[in-house]
Order: structure tokens, then C-alpha cells, then sequence
């Protein structure tokens, strides 16, 4: 008769791998061969899991947040006399600091260590995004933005890295899904603030400044990020990197104190068990020549070599032009909102050009701050599009294992491209509302295949790098949208929203030419 496989069971099978994967022309045939691929299936799949992808979606709640409240803050702080001319300065002052940042953050986290260097980053965003609470005119918020900006930069994809390298191959689509919400949660979380917040008539005299509500808004959206300065002390660093650094018994043991967290919290077993290691940590196990190379990691000319250079190529261009639309339109959404709010809209605008630009024919006198009930509905009107973003999560849940990331971002995608042209046609501003709603839902749909498919385009010692690369290259064009959107907003929005169609489609088609990473290995 036969029996049922046991958890132990898996793990003999998973060891007799590791002894049967040898060089048959070695004499040391009793050395065990080790990869982190063998490393990562060893693992269950458990409560530590949902522990990892808690801390890595509060790193992203705390970007979304302090990224969503850029936005807000260029209409909500009147005592900094921001004006048309210069509300796009903290914006693109902070982008650029991204883009500095990224592939810095990058390379240092593949040659150094992920766990390490997420910390650092944190550290920076919260001492400059407390320091923007203060700021007594608007150069100086300006100039920490930038500070911000690089902070983030180490924060959003360093945290998608290091948590990514948790997971068997079943679940790294599911598991980067869940963290790439978590942005949009934050997002959600500094609108909601902002509603509840800013409209409170709060003026404190506090040395040089006044302290008024925006910046009490600042402080409630660092909350997060400092709640990730916390959390990081209780999670291990990376197997899959360790590994790769040549530590090997540092890497058994975090793997197998992986499984013990696992396997002691299953509800299917009793808090009384005994507990079987996959890996001896006495062995003498050794890794496959190409898999641990301490020179090799973080280095960029690497990425000379094929596939990489394929991949790293297309991969930028898809990053670009997918900031360039989704960025571009997330900054302005707030003043997009605003701007209806006038009973302006794209197509009113495009017949009565004239009237519009004599509305704005002197833009330096003219302050973008808003009375509290103004400033309300745009928050609120945000909120939708954050929620909306949120409300396509769990399907992509369910089809990304099965349509396959290529294909399912290459869909939502091009869908994004066509919705945001009914935000120039519809002539009303719950129109507009209505249409943003959907191109931030389908855009965010995108991004989840798009993240965790780049993340598995590109091996365990040059992930970190190639994530800082791609991020690098996709601020740029969130650079170029921010740009193109505070140029012709107020004056031809056709333009933009043309451009953002333009860059939805061009990333869809360019993703066809790279291969589908659903099945594979990540090495």
C-alpha cells in the first residue's frame, strides 16, 4: 500500500539532490554540489514567507507614501508661496535624486550585502523626510527632496531584491505581487492622511516656521519607514546572496532556520516536533564553479556579456517608457484634478485654447494653493485612483502563473494606453476621475508581471545592480514625463496624454522581444 509523501520525505528528497548533483570526473565524490536554485527550493513555503513579504510591503508602503505626498504638498503648503512656475521643482529635484541613487544602491548591495544596505537606505529617508517637516521656505524642501530622492531610491527596488530571493520558484510570481501592492497601499494611505489631515486648521509658531498641517502630514507618512527601521533588525540576510559570496555554511543555516520557523508554525503539526535540517551544515559541500565568483558581483561588465546585454537593453526601454507614462501621470493627477476642478478639461481646452491661455497668461502671480474644501476633493478624488489600483492585484494573482509575465504585462499595458485617451475625449470632471481611475488600475497591473519578470531576467550576483540599473533608467523617463506634463498641462494637455499612449504602447510591443521567465530557474 502506498503511503502519503511527508515533509521529511521532501527534504531527503531535496539533500539527495544536492549529493547527487557531483562531478563525476572528481575524486571528491563525497562533496556534495550546492546551487542557490537547490538552495531556494529547499525551503518552505510558510509563515516566514508572510512574515518577509510583510516587512518588504511596509518598505513599499513607506515609498508609495512619501512619493504620493510630493504630489499633495506642492498644492497643500501655502505658507512656501509655491506657484506655477515652481511646483515642478520638488518633483523632478526628486526624481533626479532617484536616478542618481539607483544603480548606486545597486551595485553596492551585490557586492556588499542586501540586508545591510536596506537598512542604510531607510536610515537616509528617515532623517531627510523628517528634516522636509521643517523646511521654512521652498528651496530647502527642494533640496532635501533630493535627499529623499536618493533614500527612496535604495528603499523601492533593493527591498524587491531581497525579498524575491526568499521564494521556491511556485511562488515568486505570487509573492512579488503581493509586495508590488504595497506601493499602492501607500499610495492610498498618504491620500487617506491627507483627507483627514491637512484640512485641520492647525498654526503653531515653532522658531522659524509655522507648524501648519502639511506638516504634520509629512511626519504621519514618515510613520512607515520608521516602522521598517524596526522590523529589519528580526529578518536574516539573503541565502541566495550569501551564497553567492562564497559564505556557504552562513547560507545553510539561514535556510534551515528558514524551514524550523516553517515547520514549527504549521497549524497541521503540533508545537512539539522534531525537526530534520535539509542541509548538514557539517558537510563539506561546495558550490559549482560558476556559481560563486566575489569579483563578479556587482560588476558592470557583466552585463557585456549574453544574454545579459539583450536583456538589460530592452529591459531599460520597457522601464522608461513605463515611468515615463505611469510616473508622469501619478505626479500630476493632484493638479490634473485641480485643474478640472475650473470646469477646464483637455477637450474644453483644445476649442478654447485662447480662454485658457489668458487664464494662465501670468502664472508667477498666481499661487497653486487651494481653499480647504478644494484641496478635499482632490484628495479624495486621488484616493479613488489609488484605490482602483489596488482592485486589480488579485487578479493578476491568479494569472500570472498561468498567462505567463510577458504576456500578462504586455495586455494591461497596451489596455493602459488606449483608457488614457478617453481622459482627453470626456468632457467632464467625473469623467476624468472615472477614466484616471482605470489607467492607474490597468498601469499597476503592468508593473506587478513587469517587476517580478525583470527580477528574474538576471542572476542572484547581479540582480541588486541590474534593478538599480532598470530603476535608474525608468526615473528617467518619469524625469522626461514630469517634465513634458508641467510644460504643457496649463496649455495643450493633448500633448502629454498623447505621449503617455505613445510610451504605453511602445513597451508593450519592445517586451515581445524577451523571453518568458515564468518556469525557469533564477540561478
Amino acid at each position: 500500500m502506498s503511503r502519503k509523501v511527508t515533509k521529511d520525505d521532501e527534504n531527503d528528497i531535496t539533500l539527495a539532490k544536492v549529493n547527487d548533483i557531483s562531478n563525476d570526473d572528481d575524486a571528491s565524490l563525497s562533496r556534495p554540489i550546492l546551487n542557490p536554485d537547490i538552495l531556494a527550493e529547499s525551503l518552505d513555503c510558510g509563515i516566514f514567507q508572510y512574515l518577509i513579504i510583510g516587512f518588504g510591503s511596509l518598505c513599499q508602503i513607506a515609498a508609495g507614501s512619501i512619493v504620493q505626498s510630493l504630489g499633495i504638498i506642492v498644492i497643500a503648503a501655502c505658507d512656501l508661496q509655491i506657484n506655477p512656475t515652481n511646483k515642478g521643482w520638488l518633483s523632478l529635484v526628486f526624481l533626479i535624486g532617484l536616478v542618481v541613487a539607483g544603480s548606486f544602491w545597486g551595485r553596492l548591495s551585490d557586492r556588499y550585502q542586501r540586508r545591510r544596505l536596506l537598512q542604510i537606505a531607510i536610515i537616509v529617508n528617515i532623517i531627510f523626510n523628517l528634516l522636509s517637516a521643517v523646511s521654512y521656505n521652498y528651496l530647502m524642501l527642494v533640496i532635501i527632496g533630493f535627499f529623499n530622492g536618493v533614500g527612496i531610491g535604495g528603499v523601492f527596488p533593493q527591498s524587491y531584491v531581497y525579498t524575491i530571493e526568499f521564494f521556491p520558484k511556485a511562488y515568486r510570481g505570487k509573492g512579488i505581487c503581493i509586495l508590488g501592492s504595497g506601493a499602492v497601499i501607500g499610495i492610498l494611505y498618504a491620500s487617506i492622511m491627507a483627507i483627514i489631515i491637512i484640512p485641520y486648521p492647525l498654526d503653531l509658531p515653532l522658531g522659524l516656521i509655522r507648524f501648519t498641517s502639511w506638516r504634520l502630514f509629512i511626519i504621519v507618512c514618515t510613520l512607515p519607514i520608521l516602522l521598517c527601521s524596526l522590523l529589519i533588525l528580526c529578518v536574516p540576510k539573503s541565502p541566495r546572496h550569501l551564497l553567492k559570496l562564497g559564505k556557504i555554511q552562513s547560507a545553510l543555516q539561514t535556510a534551515n532556520n528558514i524551514n524550523r520557523w516553517n515547520q514549527r508554525y504549521n497549524r497541521n503539526k503540533n508545537y512539539s516536533y522534531e525537526y530534520k535540517p535539509v542541509f548538514d551544515e557539517s558537510q563539506n559541500i561546495k558550490l559549482e564553479d560558476n556559481d560563486v565568483n566575489t569579483n563578479d558581483t556587482g560588476d558592470r561588465a557583466s552585463f557585456m556579456k549574453s544574454p545579459w546585454l539583450k536583456n538589460i537593453t530592452i529591459s531599460c526601454i520597457i522601464w522608461f517608457f513605463y515611468y515615463f507614462s505611469n510616473y508622469g501621470m501619478l505626479l500630476w493627477l493632484p493638479s490634473l484634478y485641480t485643474y478640472s476642478m475650473g470646469n477646464e478639461t483637455c477637450l474644453h481646452q483644445h476649442h478654447h485654447h485662447s480662454i485658457v491661455s489668458s487664464n494662465y497668461s501670468s502664472p508667477t502671480n498666481h499661487s497653486t494653493c487651494l481653499d480647504y474644501n478644494h484641496q478635499s476633493q482632490v484628495y479624495i478624488k486621488t484616493t479613488f485612483a489609488s484605490l482602483s489600483s489596488v482592485l486589480g492585484t488579485p487578479l493578476v494573482l491568479f494569472l500570472i502563473n498561468y498567462i505567463g509575465r510577458k504576456w500578462l504585462f504586455c495586455v494591461y499595458i497596451i489596455l493602459s494606453g488606449i483608457s488614457v485617451f478617453f481622459i482627453w475625449i470626456i468632457n467632464t470632471s467625473v469623467g476624468i476621475v472615472i477614466f484616471s481611475c482605470f489607467f492607474m488600475g490597468l498601469t499597476n497591473s503592468a508593473w506587478l508581471p513587469l517587476l517580478t519578470w525583470s527580477l528574474e531576467l538576471f542572476p542572484t550576483e547581479i540582480r541588486a545592480t541590474a534593478c538599480g540599473i532598470l530603476y535608474t533608467s525608468g526615473k528617467s523617463g518619469a524625469i522626461v514625463g514630469t517634465i513634458i506634463f508641467a510644460a504643457f498641462l496649463h496649455t495643450n494637455c493633448l500633448i502629454p496624454i498623447l505621449c503617455v499612449a505613445i510610451a504605453c504602447f511602445i513597451s508593450g510591443c519592445i517586451a515581445i522581444l524577451l523571453h518568458d521567465t515564468s518556469t525557469n530557474d533564477i540561478d
